[in-house]
């Protein structure tokens, strides 16, 4: 049997599975929601204060950096200015925020959200802080809102006034339960557009002003870590279907070093997945590696200090834009216009599989069967193409007049 067709069987299989799982989910997150709201029962009656404004943030570090440009809005607007605003935020970005962006709320409530989830009394102790805060207003603008967290907590604070958008998520029962529960709902001018986005269109929504760049910025002046030029390469996700494997980084890095300049510095998350991986490509090439080891501050001064970054599709593509670093993201295609398109910030290059460019150019951008992804989809990314776009973003990179191999890469037929 040729591979092409046993790697058409085995993706299949997978999504087959995948479709079975999210079933499961469906029915599960209904069920839990519904005892949510049985236990939320106990709660004390609520007790209003006036002017008091609750944000409910609890997504995940990438979904934060494409917002956080926006909490200034909130701040400045003539309809919230009097107002006392909570930040209930997620504990993964804690530091982001402490180093970043800690002028802009009043008071943080830190949920950690596995715990949230798997744990009922901590779940209940969320809930009782909520509802003892006795808010006026809660506003929770992510475009994809989980029931379980968002819905619930802002059920727990009982408001006078919720403000969210219309939901988004893969269910449209969940959709459904999740909109019926505010008073007030958002809908974007379109069904496809990059977070970044959504979230100005929400600000202005909501607050009657936005952050008025065309991407996620952070301000900070570049400091010192070291010798010479570099390119950082992040080679973690959190999910194994976005993580490019370690044999692909390999053949990436033995390219670069053939045809640009400047040494590869490793970086990663500090799960054991994320550091394993590292850890071998480090054995392999000799790169060097700061996986895991550094604090917020210091780990986007090496972004910032960086030539450019390479990058799953995971928070450091959000923070290489950010830094206004030349960024190139291997991504699997999942929620590809929400979070790896960023055409519009000039400065980056997103690399998909073939499977994905085929169908894209064949459908069209939207929501098509393409989205949903397995491991095998990035694994089929050649490393001559994560070359071929680096060369796009960072012209200046290149030591030398390409090669006829390297040329190669541009006309797709280079391995790696």
């Amino acid at each position: 049997m040729k591979p092409l067709i046993i790697q058409w069987i085995l993706r299949q299989v997978s999504l087959i599975g995948r479709r079975a799982d999210s079933a499961k989910d469906r029915r599960r997150v209904m069920r839990v929601f519904d005892e949510g709201l049985t236990l939320q029962r106990e709660l004390p009656a609520v007790r209003r204060r006036e002017r008091t404004l609750l944000l409910i943030r609890l997504d995940d570090i990438g979904d934060y950096l494409v917002f956080r440009n926006q909490l200034e809005a909130y701040k400045r607007s003539e309809r919230w200015k009097s107002h006392r605003i909570t930040l209930l935020g997620n504990e993964s970005w804690r530091g982001f925020f402490m180093a970043l962006d800690q002028p802009t709320v009043d008071e943080t409530i830190w949920v950690n959200k596995n715990r949230y989830l798997e744990n009922v009394p901590y779940r209940m102790a969320i809930w009782e802080q909520l509802r003892a805060a006795g808010f006026e207003t809660v506003v929770a603008p992510s475009c994809m809102r989980p029931l379980l967290l968002d819905d619930l907590c802002m059920l727990a604070a009982a408001p006078l006034h919720s403000i969210a958008s219309v939901n988004t998520n893969v269910h449209d029962c969940w959709n459904r339960r999740s909109d019926s529960l505010y008073t007030s709902l958002f809908k974007a001018s379109r069904s496809l557009m990059h977070e970044f986005d959504f979230n100005a269109e929400f600000s202005t929504w909501v607050n009657g002003t936005r952050y008025p760049g065309n991407r996620p910025c952070i301000e900070m002046r570049a400091a010192a870590v070291g010798q010479g030029a570099y390119t950082i390469c992040f080679v973690g996700a959190s999910i194994r279907s976005k993580r490019w494997p370690a044999n692909r980084w390999v053949a990436f890095i033995e390219l670069y070093r053939r045809h640009f300049s400047g040494r590869i510095v490793l970086a990663a998350g500090s799960n054991a997945a994320e550091l394993k991986i590292a850890n071998k490509i480090q054995q392999r090439t000799g790169a060097e590696s700061i996986a895991g080891k550094l604090p917020v501050g210091e780990l986007l001064n090496w972004i910032a200090g960086a030539q450019a970054v390479v990058t799953n599709d995971t928070m450091a593509a959000h923070i290489g834009v950010s830094l206004n670093r030349p960024t190139v993201i291997i991504a699997n295609g999942l929620n590809y216009m929400r979070f790896s398109e960023y055409n519009h910030a000039g400065i980056t290059q997103a690399v998909y599989s073939e499977l994905f460019n085929r169908r894209r150019k064949r459908l069209g951008d939207g929501q098509h069967p393409y989205h949903k992804t397995v491991t095998g989809d990035i694994a089929s990314i050649r490393a001559g193409s994560v070359i071929e776009a680096l060369r796009q973003v960072s012209p200046q990179l290149c030591v030398r007049e390409l090669s006829a191999e390297a040329r190669s890469v541009r006309a797709g037929t280079l391995g790696g």
